[in-house]
């Protein structure tokens, strides 16, 4: 429960590390989804397979943090994020180069797969090495820079579209993956534990049920995974409403990501700004309440008013300056009682995140609207996140993890 004397990296080391290698992910989806509308025409497939090849990037993104987490515990926090990211480029080649629906979605898979390590070791290492405020501070600069990343890259992804169509944000992607593989294997230093061992297959099953058994943990966890749900259910449709049912272009819609992410980097840096007079995890209140606020807003101005720009992405923006509030807090405690276990503790939390956005995806598909789609599943995700941080606190005032 103690940080190391003398830590393998700075904080501004790590923050920038965490950032890399759990960027790969969120970036990837950022990047792809201005180029959504216009695959269905290059493989003369429907919505629905369109929606498909998103669905399956989250599915291995999840599943596979289940399985990265233990064995960067077992193996070590760098060797498995090379592997993973080495099948992340693979994934990215073969998505460039393939002119069939069904191998391009196969391809989706093995980015979603090879990008998961990146981010249950970003996570773990900062566990590694710092403990409580230290940790929330890390966690909120890898959080500021993550943040960048993301809010430029549906703008990039957008205007790159006009020098090589639907491919220029695979190609993208391909860069993106040498790149991190080559810093990763330059700068990340080993921060496993000494007996940050899974023990195999019965080991990792283990720890896992021993993680959920904790209900300080439990609590902690569905507040991230339901609060980032409402991130990833309005990235799987936000480009058909603003690009198919208002009529912009894919580079328009790049350029409102672009302002919209921006809410994410700004709750980010406020959150740093009010860190030295509050704790993270009384700070995380306030972004579950402005998560309530945005998406009822969202969902009044999707629902009862005429169908604008504006009102699509202020209170989206608003969502995700919330959301910057309660991730770093919520993210620290759900990792404080397991030292020994952070690859594991963090691989659960992250299949639990994914597999929470994968269901607010898909609960969206049945909707013929999709305004109406993200308006619903967004207010769930919401209150859920507001329940379950309510009885985290409840926990936290009678578990003795809660230090």
């Amino acid at each position: 429960m103690t940080p190391m004397p003398k830590p393998a990296m700075s904080e501004r080391r790590t923050s920038w590390l965490a950032a890399l290698v759990g960027g790969l992910g969120p970036l990837s989806l950022a990047l792809y989804t201005p180029a959504m509308p216009e695959l269905g025409e290059a493989f003369a497939a429907n919505d629905a397979a369109v929606k498909l090849t998103l669905s399956v990037y989250f599915a291995g993104f999840a599943g596979a943090q289940l399985v990265s987490g233990p064995l960067a515990d077992r193996f070590g926090r760098k060797p498995v994020t090379l592997a993973f990211m080495a099948l992340y480029l693979a994934g990215s080649i073969g998505a460039v180069t393939t002119f069939n629906i069904e191998l391009f979605t196969l391809y989706r898979l093995m980015q979603g797969i090879g990008a998961a390590a990146g981010m249950v070791v970003g996570r773990a290492i900062v566990r590694d090495l710092f403990v409580g405020e230290a940790s929330a501070r890390v966690l909120n600069l890898s959080a500021i820079l993550l943040g960048v990343g993301p809010a430029i890259a549906p703008a990039i992804g957008g205007l790159s579209m006009l020098v090589a169509g639907w491919r220029a944000p695979l190609i993208l992607m391909v860069l993106l993956g040498g790149v991190s593989l080559l810093l990763v294997q330059l700068l990340l230093h080993e921060t496993r534990p000494p007996r940050a061992d899974a023990g195999g297959m019965g080991g990792v099953m283990r720890d896992y049920a021993s993680i959920v058994r904790h209900p300080y943990y439990v609590w902690a966890m569905l507040t991230v995974a339901s609060a980032v749900a409402t991130f990833y259910a309005q990235s799987t449709v936000l480009s058909f409403i603003v690009i198919g049912q208002l009529g912009y272009s894919a580079t328009a819609f790049g350029v409102v990501m672009l302002c919209v992410s921006g809410g994410y980097v700004l709750g980010a840096l406020g959150l740093r700004l009010a860190a030295p007079r509050w704790d993270a995890f009384r700070l995380a209140r306030f972004g579950v309440g402005g998560l309530m606020v945005s998406t009822i807003a969202l969902a009044l101005s999707l629902t009862i008013f005429p169908l604008s720009l504006a009102g699509v992405a202020v209170p989206v923006a608003m969502m995700l300056f919330s959301n910057a509030f309660v991730l770093p807090g919520m993210h620290t405690a759900s990792l404080v009682s397991f030292p020994e276990k952070a690859g594991a503790a963090s691989a659960l939390t992250g299949f639990t995140t994914m597999g929470m956005g994968l269901l607010a995806s898909v609960a969206i598909t049945p909707f013929s609207n999709p305004a109406v789609g993200l308006a619903t599943v967004n207010l769930v995700m919401a209150a859920l996140a507001a329940i379950s941080y309510r009885l985290w606190l409840k926990q936290q005032a009678n578990s003795p993890d809660a230090a």
